[in-house]
């Protein structure tokens, strides 16, 4: 009876344990004293804890890297261009910053939605306002024309600032697009270029059949004035002048010459 009354306690003891202990990959935050004594109630903990006290609880902050994506909004160049941007990003919490992210974002939940809230409530209103306000340094053909370096400055801000609320931020992209008006000027701009393109082509290719033709009747011309009657009998005679054994029959008009 004695053992039998041991083994269940065992359990108990190893199901008390072993359910407080961070899954691989959190960072394991134990709070202490209802967290009333602020950042020093946080600590990072590993492996299991066993029994927590009252006024203690084991908070998990996930590791991974996690995609973020905003809701699509309006955001205007300094001369009133509006375009609409679509921004998406990756993220992750930085290692040793778990205490610093719960006693701060707590309120927002700490369950499976945990960075989903921060996401919504914190990271994305970052995300838009820093859009919003580099686009106001552009004006709109610079905008459309430094796509690239637009982008970058808003990502370099940006990791400034998620490394502030204790978040990296790994990658970003804007979504821009123009307003339909613009695509439609950029589009038809972008057809006139080819268009002129096409015709300086068509226009070089005929300069250059113009000028064969040139050339070719030139050539013709100087071999047809080479060949002209005279200069054929004078070679005739020439011929005839450096032949050797030559037999010439006449009937008083016309000779003919044998060799």
């Amino acid at each position: 009876m004695k053992s039998i009354r041991v083994f269940p306690i065992a359990i108990l003891s190893i199901i008390i344990f072993s359910c407080n202990r961070p899954e691989p990959n959190f960072e394991g935050v134990l709070m202490t004293d209802y967290g009333r004594n602020g950042i020093e109630s946080f600590k990072t903990v590993t492996g299991a804890q066993g029994p927590l006290g009252l006024g203690s609880e084991l908070y998990q902050v996930p590791m991974f890297e996690d995609k973020g994506d905003c809701e699509p909004v309006r955001v205007s160049a300094k001369d009133a261009g509006i375009f609409t941007i679509d921004p998406s990003y990756t993220y992750q919490a930085v290692r040793g910053k778990g205490p610093s992210i719960i006693l701060s974002y707590k309120h927002l939940g700490t369950g499976d939605e945990f960075f989903n809230s921060i996401e919504s409530s914190v990271l994305n209103k970052i995300v838009t306002n820093t859009f919003r306000d580099k686009a106001r340094l552009y004006t709109t053909d610079s905008l459309m024309n430094n796509l690239g370096q637009f982008e970058a400055d808003v990502e370099l801000e940006l990791k400034s600032k998620f490394s502030e609320k204790y978040f990296q931020l790994n990658t970003l992209t804007s979504g821009l697009t123009p307003p339909a008006s613009m695509a439609k000027a950029i589009e038809n701009r972008n057809n006139a270029v080819q268009q002129a393109n096409q015709v300086k082509n068509q226009l070089e290719t005929s300069k250059m059949l113009l000028e064969k033709a040139r050339i070719d009747a030139q050539t013709n011309q100087v071999q047809s004035a080479g060949l002209t009657k005279e200069v054929l009998t004078q070679q005739w005679i020439e011929a005839i002048r450096n032949s050797k054994n030559k037999v010439i029959i006449t009937d008083g008009k016309t000779p003919v010459i044998f060799q």
